[in-house]
């Protein structure tokens, strides 16, 4: 599995997410009227060209993703690390309703999640989307492109995917951010539970507190979106920016214990050093040599990825313009 099997499976995993998002729910509306069947469908479909790209390479699955055991001190320190970490995220969300509405809040409304059980919609959003997710992001791609570039590369652009899976520009800028912090934690640990783990906490948080809201009052992000004006989000941003100022320092500290503590010291500096290293499989592999025919050989950006970002971009572009002539003509029309 290497960048290039990567950007296919990107591609396919891209076009199959557009078919059942835009094609499917035509043919069959009562199904994927349903949050939770209708998450666990575009999971999976997400997940599964990858995988089995991954398969079909001849890798061993343990090996290949990380899926190693981790110290309870670590697993317990993963929690305080996502409550410091999570302000940098909560940050960019906010400087991204400048411009587009809060997707994921809007969604949560839409689809009436306060009349479905509870533990449905916490396995769907927040045990199993992390899961497939984590699965395929920091686990395939990250890995793939780390057999094609340096680990500092493959950080960025497992971070550009996971946050062009989401296809709405509120989500995706936030989770480029998630998707950083993640690897670094993966590469921390040395596990990807790690990241499933800290995803896990992210949205499990989310859906306990927009549950609470809507079985409260279901139109709950409706009214606080029409009261929400310019002078609220510059408020709201310049206090995040002061929490993120004092708790990212703290989370990073945490990261560095955790580091230690699983016998990975230096592993985050390394992976920094590793950006003028193109070609290293690993972290501890960053010295090793390769020839400059497999370096050109194992692209990091082909054709498949730049296929996939313009069909992604343009599904962005087309969800914004879309929320903003209806956020129009509802204000226009006093509704």
């Amino acid at each position: 599995m290497n960048g290039r099997k990567v950007n296919l499976a990107f591609l396919i995993s891209v076009l199959l997410y557009i078919g059942c998002v835009f094609a499917l729910p035509l043919l069959l509306p009562r199904l994927f009227s349903n949050l939770v069947v209708n998450n666990l469908i575009c999971e999976t479909v997400m997940v599964m060209p990858g995988f089995l790209f991954m398969l079909f390479s001849g890798e061993k699955l343990t090996g290949f993703l990380h899926f190693k055991r981790m110290k309870p001190g670590t697993v317990l320190m993963i929690v305080p690390f996502t409550m410091f970490s999570m302000s940098a995220i909560t940050l960019v969300n906010l400087i991204s309703q400048f411009f587009v509405e809060n997707t994921s809040a809007a969604m949560m409304e839409n689809y009436q999640v306060a009349e479905m059980p509870f533990l449905q919609v916490l396995f769907s959003v927040g045990i199993f989307a992390p899961f497939c997710e984590e699965l395929a992001c920091r686990g395939i791609f990250y890995r793939g492109y780390r057999k094609s570039g340096s680990a500092f590369y493959a950080m960025l652009l497992s971070a550009l995917l996971f946050a062009l899976m989401h296809m709405n520009i509120n989500q995706a800028m936030y989770a480029f951010v998630m998707g950083i912090i993640s690897v670094l934690l993966v590469e921390a640990t040395g596990s990807l539970w790690s990241s499933v783990l800290y995803h896990g906490l992210i949205n499990s948080s989310q859906i306990v507190l927009m549950y609470g809201m809507l079985r409260v009052n279901p139109s709950a992000y409706s009214e606080a979106a029409s009261a929400l004006n310019t002078d609220m989000l510059v408020y709201g941003l310049a206090g995040y920016l002061v929490i993120t100022a004092v708790s990212l320092p703290v989370a990073w500290a945490i990261l560095v214990w955790m580091s230690g503590h699983e016998g990975r010291r230096g592993v985050l500096l390394e992976l920094w050093r590793e950006r003028k290293n193109r070609g290293s499989g690993t972290v501890q592999e960053s010295q090793k040599s390769q020839t400059v025919t497999e370096k050109k050989k194992d692209k990091l950006v082909t054709v498949p990825l730049l296929l996939a970002l313009i069909l992604c971009g343009a599904v962005m572009i087309l969800t914004a313009m879309s929320q903003w002539l209806i956020k129009l003509v509802v204000d226009h029309l006093g509704w």
